[in-house]
C-alpha cells in the first residue's frame, strides 16, 4: 500500500510539473510574441518618422535650388549626398528585422541630426 501511495504521489507530481512547464512555455512564447509586436511597432513608427524627414528634406532641397538657381552649390551638393545616404540606409532599415533595426536606429538618427544642422547653416546663410 505504501508503495502504491508513493507511485501515485510521483505520478501526480509529474503531471503537475509537466502542466506547469507547458504553461510556462506557452506564457514565454506569448511574451516573446508580444515583445516582437512591440518592437515592430517601434520600428514602423521610426521608419515613418524618418520617411517624413526625408520628404521634408526633398522639399527643402527644391527650395534651396530655386533660391540659388543651381544644384552645383556645394552646400546643396552636400545635402544631396547626405539625402542619398539617408535614403539608402532607410531602405535597408525597412528590410531589417529583429535587433538589426535597433542597431541602425542610432546611426539614422545621428545622420538626420547632421542633416538638420546642415539645413540650419544654409538657412542662416
Amino acid at each position: 500500500m505504501k508503495f502504491f501511495a508513493i507511485v501515485l504521489s510521483f505520478t501526480i507530481s509529474q503531471s503537475v510539473f509537466a502542466t506547469s512547464a507547458a504553461d510556462v512555455k506557452d506564457k514565454a512564447g506569448e511574451t516573446v510574441s508580444k515583445a516582437g509586436d512591440y518592437t515592430k511597432e517601434q520600428k514602423d513608427a521610426f521608419v515613418k518618422e524618418m520617411q517624413a524627414n526625408l520628404d521634408s528634406l526633398n522639399a527643402k532641397l527644391k527650395e534651396l535650388k530655386a533660391k540659388s538657381g543651381s544644384s552645383k552649390d556645394e552646400s546643396i551638393a552636400k545635402l544631396e549626398r547626405e539625402k542619398k545616404s539617408l535614403k539608402r540606409d532607410l531602405k535597408t532599415m525597412k528590410k531589417s528585422t529583429g535587433k538589426a533595426w535597433v542597431d541602425m536606429k542610432d546611426g539614422l538618427a545621428k545622420a538626420w541630426g547632421d542633416i538638420k544642422s546642415s539645413l540650419n547653416e544654409d538657412s542662416r546663410n
